[in-house]
């Protein structure tokens, strides 16, 4: 299985491989310095469709590139998303609802057609030796606003158990942390892709204080820092084991500093590369 986790400035893109070919793209923000786009860099490396698009949150910076991705070309959109995963606890109608104040962007309003237009069942997909389990809290019983109201999805592999918690907040890990079988897949997890870009309102201290809970890395897909809420690397490195990267000691990877990050693993070994 390979895992690219794509630079997006201060978003979320993500590109899941499985050892059958086929394709889960979590998220699909896009980098406004660069201008790369996965609508625009799948097709160059001979990828026209995705058997499973995942949004972990309905905020712009995690679908900023779904109009490309499913604009047709030649009667045929760009990249087919053959299925669509999400928190299904969210309408259309309470999508709008949740935007009124801000308003709604492009990628949002997009997500909202595609969602009126996917309502068959799940797609039957051989995934190989991938696995994956999807959490959320629900609208509007436990949350009325987009970052609580994230997907978490958990991928296992090979010994690869990672986590993309979206933008989960302190709150809203709180209501799950109360659900025992997610309680015991966060026990898994040895790369955790830290909530929230990284920010601290996504840094809970009660997920680290279950036994048996420490990551190997952290991983943060950010930009540059904007916030003083940034400045988390210290919290999640001292809250994860580390591992031996290119004869250093490495607790945190940014998208930010590193660039792409790329996770292989297969039946002997999970290795990790960088862009930079």
């Amino acid at each position: 299985m390979r895992i690219e986790i794509f630079d997006v400035e201060h978003g979320s893109c993500a590109l899941v491989t499985a050892d059958s070919g086929a394709k889960i793209l979590i998220d699909c923000g896009f980098n406004s310095s660069t201008g790369w786009k996965p609508s625009s860099h799948f097709p160059t490396v001979g990828i026209n469709s995705i058997e499973m698009f995942v949004v972990t949150n309905y905020d712009e910076d995690h679908v900023a590139d779904l109009p490309n991705l499913r604009q047709k070309i030649y009667g045929q959109p760009s990249v087919e998303l053959k299925s669509l995963l999400r928190n299904i606890s969210v309408t259309p109608q309470a999508l709008a609802d949740m935007k009124k104040e801000g308003g709604m962007g492009n990628g949002i309003r997009e997500l909202a057609a595609m969602i009126n237009s996917y309502t068959g069942g799940p797609l039957q997909v051989y995934w190989g030796s991938l696995s994956y389990k999807v959490f959320h809290n629900s609208y509007p019983q436990d949350f009325t606003e987009t970052n609580n109201l994230s997907l978490v999805i958990f991928l296992h592999c090979h010994g690869l158990h990672i986590v993309f918690p979206g933008d989960l907040e302190n709150a809203g890990w709180g209501k799950l942390l109360a659900n025992p079988e997610f309680v015991e897949e966060l026990k898994t997890v040895n790369v955790f892709v830290a909530s929230h870009h990284g920010r601290e309102n996504g840094c809970c201290q009660a997920v680290f204080n279950i036994n048996g809970v420490e990551p190997r890395i952290v991983i943060f897909s950010d930009s540059g820092i904007q916030y003083d809420t940034q400045q988390t690397v210290a919290w999640y490195r001292n809250r994860s084991s580390g591992m031996d990267y290119n004869g250093t000691r490495r607790h945190v990877f940014t998208t930010r500093n590193d660039g792409k990050i790329t996770i292989d693993a297969n039946l002997n070994q999970t290795l990790i590369n960088t862009a930079w």
